[in-house]
């Protein structure tokens, strides 16, 4: 059964009722026996008082005595009068009380004791008058003040009892209809079967709720672009592998309806052309998507830009010397960066592939690695056409082409550069080169050449 958030609030909020229900009855119990107790007790020092206050200045010797047990007039048939025990200084028994035996003479300070007689408990209250000539001693039945205290407690504790079995339904009355809110909020959420439009927050949510459901409104909001920008990956890796089959079928038709080897040769030529494209561009897709799926690097270490540059340059020698196109790369040194050295390779792979395409024979690709601040920046410069203003914002996006590009290409090169670029804490930027052509910049987060690790890369 799964967990309610109403029944655990409900045992939580009883739980801590009856805690609270036990501590009140119990501090209510000891005040009311610590407030009886003491009038009781005071209730013994004011009749020794008073019995001093009758009693002759010199004690007569005319032998004890014995008072009889009588009720007070008026007084319940539990309450009487307390008993008195009554000595001169040498211990003579001058009063003595019917109720209770005779007590030891214990001629000590005032105090109070308790004693049993007859099966029920006494309160005995002793001392001296002011000139200790008189030593009294002052009883009380205990039954008398346990009578009080269960009538004085017993409508409190049923009051406390009453609460108590009353509480708990209308706790769990008032969190229901609390929790109310949250209910309609379910049935909101699961109530739609097409794409959620409306923001779940507005002015009838409550102050508690608005933080989760402005929480699911941005949730959603990104799950639509996410999924939007999905949906536009498809359609357009869709188009364009639509060409690329589409000429594949037409020159294996045309090879297969051909007599002339020449032509059929040149159709399969054509044909193997269209699969490399396909192929070409099914590689990038996989690169692009395995890239923007990742969220850490597991390989990062600390490395030099100007290497991974450099490896790059030397792997485009062949293609950019059949073209006699002049590479040249330069650094200061100051260029420690953390990171992939295969992702970094593909980014730089890539941007040295898009300016080789667009660079005329003849021209040339500088590269500069230099670090300055806390950022290590490798500026690509070419003398090809550059990019239009037009296109500068949209560089980047995929299967995206500037006018006038050249070559086979899918556009899906410096998609993969821009999230690698993105994947370690770095951006690229695009303008013009002083070549007169284009200049892409990457830009990554610099570290001391001998640092293992930097905060903010996992």
């Amino acid at each position: 059964m799964r967990p309610s958030l109403n029944r655990r609030l409900v045992l939580r909020l009883v739980a801590g009722i009856v805690l609270v229900w036990c501590v009140a009855g119990g501090w209510l119990a000891w005040r009311s026996l610590h407030e009886i107790d003491e009038i009781f007790d005071q209730m013994l020092v004011r009749t020794a008082a008073s019995a001093f206050a009758v009693m002759p200045d010199t004690p007569a010797r005319v032998g004890a005595v014995r008072l009889p047990d009588k009720k007070l007039v008026g007084s319940d048939a539990t309450a009487q009068r307390p008993a008195i025990v009554l000595r001169d200084a040498r211990g003579e028994l001058l009063v003595e009380s019917a109720e209770l035996p005779v007590l030891l003479f214990d001629p000590g300070d005032a105090h109070f004791h308790s004693i049993t007689h007859q099966g029920r408990r006494w309160r005995v209250f002793q001392r001296w008058d002011a000139r200790h000539q008189y030593w009294i001693q002052v009883g009380a039945p205990l039954d008398e003040r346990d009578e009080l205290m269960r009538k004085l407690l017993a409508p409190a504790l049923l009051a406390l009892l009453a609460l108590l079995v009353l509480v708990p339904p209308m706790v769990f009355a008032g969190l229901r209809s609390g929790l109310k809110p949250l209910r309609k909020l379910t049935r909101s959420l699961s109530a739609g079967t097409g794409p959620m439009t409306a923001s779940l927050t507005d002015e009838r949510v409550p102050v508690e709720l608005a933080p989760f459901t402005e929480a699911i409104d941005r949730l959603v909001d990104r799950l639509k672009l996410s999924l939007e920008h999905e949906r536009r990956f498809t359609a357009d890796a869709a188009h364009e592998l639509r060409h690329p089959l589409a000429a594949l079928r037409l020159e294996l038709d045309l090879a297969g309806c051909s007599d002339d080897a020449v032509a059929r040769a040149l159709h399969l030529q054509r044909a193997q052309d269209a699969l490399d494209r396909m192929q070409r561009l099914v590689t990038q897709l996989l690169m692009l998507a395995r890239v923007e799926k990742l969220t850490e690097l597991d390989d990062a270490g600390p490395l030099r830009l100007a290497s991974v540059a450099e490896a790059a340059l030397r792997d485009a020698s062949e293609r950019a010397a059949a073209r006699s196109i002049e590479l040249s790369l330069d650094h200061d040194g100051n260029d420690f960066v953390l990171g992939s050295r295969g992702l970094l390779g593909i980014l730089v792979q890539n941007l040295l592939d898009n300016a080789l395409r667009h660079v005329p024979d003849h021209g040339q690709v500088n590269v500069r690695v230099g670090g300055h601040a806390d950022r290590v920046t490798l500026e690509m410069d070419d003398d090809g056409a550059g990019f239009e203003s037009t296109d500068a914002a949209r560089l980047g996006e995929r299967f995206h082409r500037p006018e006038g590009s050249v070559g086979e290409g899918s556009g899906l090169g410096l998609s993969i550069a821009q999230a690698i670029a993105s994947l370690h804490h770095g951006r690229l930027a695009f303008g013009r080169s002083a070549l007169g052509g284009a200049r892409v910049s990457l830009s990554l987060p610099r570290i001391a050449g001998a640092a293992p690790h930097v905060p903010g890369y996992v």
